[in-house]
């Protein structure tokens, strides 16, 4: 049902803060001053997956003109393309219900079914083999590994015939 999965989403920032959860809080790209989107993003768990740093050093851009996003990708996310591979991030249903197939894989706890997570580096889109359910902890996802150019929508990772494994 959708419901709980909305109210778990506005409901975890507050949690996280009154439990006195210890995350990473490293200076992220875009980080804003207190009260930005960015720097309460910043308060919240994320992924340590290795695999996310890989895809940052892909240099994003924006073309303000066009509207558009464009990546570099290096040598060694190129190398992927077509390859089995794997991320632990969180979960962001894109179908909007509690079994989801097709997800964005986020380095960042989504907080908002409307926004991204994070620049498009951050975020890997997933078609999934089976329904997988949603909740709000890190899951490890595994499938073959696309480069994508969607600069429009700022997509340029996706990861198809993808399966949870853990």
């Amino acid at each position: 049902m959708m419901i709980r999965g909305l109210r778990a989403l506005v409901i975890l920032p507050l949690a996280v803060a009154t439990m006195g959860f210890q995350v990473q809080t490293e200076t992220l790209p875009g980080n804003g001053q207190p009260g930005s989107e960015r720097f309460a993003q910043s308060k919240l768990p994320r992924s340590d997956d290795p695999f996310w740093s890989d895809l940052a050093a892909c240099k994003v851009s924006y073309d303000n003109k066009t509207g558009l996003y464009a990546i570099s990708l290096t040598a060694k996310i190129k190398a992927l393309n077509g390859k089995v591979a794997k991320a632990k991030g969180f979960i962001l249903p894109v179908d909007g219900i509690d079994e989801t197939k097709h997800f964005l894989l986020t380095l960042h706890t989504p907080v908002c079914f409307y926004c991204p997570p994070g620049e498009p580096n951050e975020v890997i889109e997933v078609v999934a083999k089976r329904p997988i359910p949603w909740n709000d902890a890190l899951v490890t996802i595994k499938g073959r590994f696309e480069l994508v150019n969607d600069g429009e929508a700022g997509l340029f990772f996706r990861m198809i015939d993808a399966e949870k494994i853990n």
